[in-house]
């Protein structure tokens, strides 16, 4: 578990799947996410697979759910997974509830998974891939530091259409950003 100055990033539990029923089936929420559109049966599914991930951790990936403390409920997700223990590399995604956009509060779950991955996990390198109309979530990681560092052709299929992403990447020496505080993001047990 994770904590920074709002928000709470967790394990999905079981009750997660309300809140996730009001904004995962949204449009916005999985555009850009290979997979298919989610509607009320694949969120149902999708919370059951994260419950059970999250009984058996890999040690390797971590899909948290990220609750807003004075909203008391789940608004997104954020995803940390290590591409390569031997040259400490990971990368991460994100998506969060559409309707509460504007608030900072990917920014500043990512900021939480960053400091994570470099100072508990001491990985060196972490990447990110954005579909090319993805604008927010390009502002996002440059918010945070990342570098732009090429783009990808047609390298997801989603939804039967294949997709170009950038590529995006920050290194432990690049973070956080001198215009970026470090969040105090506290790791718990």
């Amino acid at each position: 578990m994770l904590r920074t100055q709002r928000l709470t990033l967790r394990a999905f539990t079981p009750a997660d799947e309300a809140a996730f029923q009001q904004f995962a089936v949204q449009e916005d929420f999985w555009k850009y996410l290979p997979g298919p559109a989610l509607d009320a049966e694949l969120v149902t599914r999708f919370i059951a697979a994260r419950v059970a991930e999250a009984a058996n951790p890999s040690g390797r990936d971590w899909l948290f759910a990220v609750e807003e403390r004075s909203l008391a409920r789940a608004i997104g997700m954020v995803r940390l997974s290590i591409a390569s223990p031997e040259h400490r590399q990971g990368n991460i995604g994100f998506s969060f509830d559409g309707s509460i956009r504007g608030k900072g509060y990917a920014s500043e779950a990512m900021q939480g998974v960053l400091r994570f991955g470099f100072a508990e996990l001491g990985l060196h390198r972490i990447t990110a891939l954005a579909d090319v109309e993805n604008q927010r979530s390009h502002a996002v990681l440059r918010k945070l530091g990342f570098r732009h560092e090429g783009r990808l052709q047609q390298n997801f299929s989603v939804r039967g259409e294949w997709r170009d992403s950038d590529l995006f990447a920050l290194l432990r020496s690049e973070w956080p950003p001198a215009a970026l505080p470090d969040s105090g993001t506290t790791a718990l047990a």
